[in-house]
């Protein structure tokens, strides 16, 4: 699998249906999504941290606008000038055309799939605790884009974000799509490459 932008905008748009927020489109050689919540106002994507994305800080001058890119955080720190703040990178991710592993939960959990915004959200339930895990997943065409695989801290190691992926995973394979993308962090990673997922390319944020 190659990477471009129009990967990246097939990622962007399904994550952007997962989350209910605007589509993106394309602005100054790269993407923009307006998320106007009170963490981020806009985020601006770049396949590379070249000549649009260093435009794009120049002309950045107020907070809570992200720049993205799908490089390192030291190519993203090369890129820009010091008062931008660089995250510690995540990592853009596809997914096997298929996932044989079987969907398994500990006594006392159970999951739930509903619909929301412009995809499915699957709740892993304790039956005292309440919310222990979640994920969603928004189908774009051929492409399926996973977003949002949060377990919550006293919950962890149990494998319900596995049980959260496969109950995910189940929706994609019934759409028959050919293309599974999603941006994983540092702690995540290890969970998706149990389940075949492969690193596309890194992933990092600058933000002022």
């Amino acid at each position: 699998m190659s990477l471009n932008l129009a990967l990246i905008d097939r990622w962007l748009t399904g994550r952007s249906l997962a989350r209910g927020l605007s589509l993106p489109l394309r602005h100054a050689g790269g993407l923009c999504v307006e998320v106007g919540d009170a963490t981020e106002l806009r985020r601006h994507i770049f396949l590379n941290a070249g000549a649009a994305l260093q435009a794009c800080a120049a002309q950045t001058h107020v907070p809570l606008v992200l720049l993205k890119a799908a490089v390192s955080p030291e190519q993203m720190r090369a890129a820009l000038p010091g008062h931008w703040n660089i995250d510690n990178g995540a990592f853009l991710m596809y997914g096997p055309e298929s996932v044989t592993a079987k969907l398994a939960l500990p006594p006392d959990y159970r999951i739930s799939l509903d619909a929301e915004y412009g995809g499915y959200i699957a709740r892993v339930i304790h039956v005292s605790e309440g919310l222990a895990a979640s994920g969603r997943i928004a189908l774009h065409g051929r492409c399926a884009v996973f977003d949002q695989v949060v377990t919550e801290q006293t919950h962890r190691r149990l494998g319900l974000g596995r049980a959260v992926m496969l109950t995910l995973e189940a929706i994609a394979e019934k759409a028959g799509v050919t293309e599974r993308l999603l941006v994983a962090t540092q702690a995540g990673r290890p969970l998706y490459e149990h389940l075949g997922w492969r690193v596309l390319a890194p992933w990092s944020t600058a933000m002022l």
